[in-house]
């Protein structure tokens, strides 16, 4: 009898146990049915550091892949209906001397391609196709004298004309249009070089030197400046005044704040210029001249609020023209834009 109640209590826990299984594992495989699969999650991308390089043209900071592209040269109107002219601050290096007339023209060239707009688009002469050439940038014009065109062509410098063949739809009226709104723009003059198959290339040229800018502590009060008068008339007198806080000289043309389209605000210069050279030569009927920018004479060079008299060297019309102090040492100038003035003899200017 003993035994008997001990095998029945056996047989109930072996089935209570079997009943505590079953829910266990139903348990089990009802919780595991609520079980969210875990989230993958892509392993952050760490970004690579900008690395940084000089600008061959300017010597400003730019990311590696841009210090070099090549560099496009814009012939810009300085007539008073083209004023103001837009992309003028944006350029690395601008020239400016006497077209027909005694009326001073721009030469701007751009060592990137973010300018808007640029303009208006004038013709070229041979004394800016020259130094155009000693960087080897191509050139954009609206046409140009025989002079200048043949000798763009024997140079084989890209060509980019603005009012005829493959290269006018790059460019377009605004502003008023006629003679003086002939415009365009970084991404058209892009598209140009792309349409050339010239638009990765890589000018070779000497690069000029490079400093930063003097500290604040180091720059000179005062007035300090100068005046150019290239014998147009008042409208294209030409004064640079030095500023301070911004280490850079304001420009005014015809007294008045000389003003980028695109910026809306007045151009500061980190580098003036001015280069001497010999009296203009008139060659022919239409006033067209011819202006000596080979060879070798002096000059001034204004950065940091100072005066500093220079002799500048260019040997060939490829050359490099090269700028050194009067013992001989090669100029350093300020990272940044570059103003040049070729001033003939006979014509007044003044630094102070």
């Amino acid at each position: 009898m003993r035994h008997e109640r001990i095998a029945i209590f056996v047989l109930a826990g072996l089935l209570l146990g079997g009943f505590v299984l079953s829910a266990n594992a139903a348990t089990i495989k009802k919780s595991a049915s609520k079980i969210i699969p875990a989230k993958i999650v892509a392993a952050k991308k760490v970004k690579k550091p900008v690395v940084m390089m000089p600008r061959k043209l300017d010597g400003l900071p730019v990311p590696k892949g841009q210090e070099n592209l090549w560099p496009i040269a814009v012939m810009i109107d300085n007539y008073p209906a083209a004023r103001p002219q837009a992309g003028l601050q944006s350029a690395s290096i601008v020239y400016e001397t006497l077209a027909e007339g005694g009326i001073p023209r721009f030469m701007a060239i751009f060592a990137q391609r973010k300018m808007a707009e640029v303009g208006p688009v004038r013709s070229t002469r041979p004394y800016f196709v020259k130094e155009a050439a000693e960087i080897n940038a191509a050139m954009a014009h609206a046409g140009g004298s025989p002079d200048g065109l043949n000798l763009l062509k024997n140079l084989r410098m890209q060509s980019i004309w603005a009012i005829k063949g493959a290269f006018a739809k790059f460019f377009y009226r605004a502003h008023g249009g006629g003679v003086h709104g002939l415009y365009t723009s970084g991404t058209k003059l892009t598209a140009a070089l792309k349409q050339a198959k010239t638009d990765r290339l890589k000018a070779l040229y000497r690069p000029w030197k490079f400093v930063d800018q003097a500290q604040t502590k180091q720059r000179p009060n005062g007035k300090h400046g100068a005046t150019i008068n290239l014998g147009a008339g008042r409208s294209y007198d030409v004064e640079y005044r030095y500023d301070k806080k911004s280490d850079s000289y304001l420009r005014f043309t015809g007294y008045r704040p000389q003003i980028d389209r695109l910026t809306k605000r007045q151009i500061a210069v980190k580098n003036v210029i001015i280069m001497n050279t010999a009296k203009e030569k008139v060659l022919d009927r239409k006033g067209r001249l011819d202006i000596k920018v080979t060879g070798r004479d002096t000059g001034y060079l204004l950065k940091d609020g100072k005066v500093i008299p220079i002799i500048w060297t260019k040997k060939s019309n490829r050359a490099r023209t090269i700028f050194t102090t009067r013992n001989g040492k090669e100029v350093q100038l300020n990272r940044g834009n570059t103003w040049i003035t070729i001033v003939p003899r006979g014509h007044k200017y003044q630094v102070y």
